[in-house]
């Protein structure tokens, strides 16, 4: 039983957070060669692609690419520049990227 509490709220969760998303769009063909390795990297394990999302945002006049799964804790463990490097930010370069970013769109992360 509690699995299945468990389960329905996942997917509740899941459904609430997908009907917020900004601008979504279908397919992943705008993707960089390096960020679609990297998808499939992180999600085929798992087989968790239809739950994965890309989230574009712009800061300071760059791109950067947020590869989010809805079970994953953490936020911007998969945060990447347009080059596929991780920021190497301190605690105020994070504090500024959340107060400035700019999140273009968000993406299924696979088709």
């Amino acid at each position: 039983m509690r699995r299945l509490i468990l389960c329905a709220t996942i997917i509740l969760m899941i459904s609430f957070l997908s009907c917020h998303k900004k601008d979504l769009i279908t397919g992943s063909e705008e993707f960089p060669v390096w960020l679609q390795l990297k998808i499939t990297e992180l999600i085929t394990p798992f087989s968790i692609c239809n739950i994965t999302d890309v989230t574009i945002i712009e800061y300071n006049g760059k791109k950067y690419y947020n590869i989010y799964a809805g079970l994953w804790s953490c936020m911007y463990c998969q945060l990447f520049d347009e080059q596929g490097n991780r920021p190497n930010w301190d605690s105020k370069g994070w504090e500024d990227f959340n107060a400035k970013k700019k999140e273009i769109q968000t993406v299924p992360a696979c088709k």
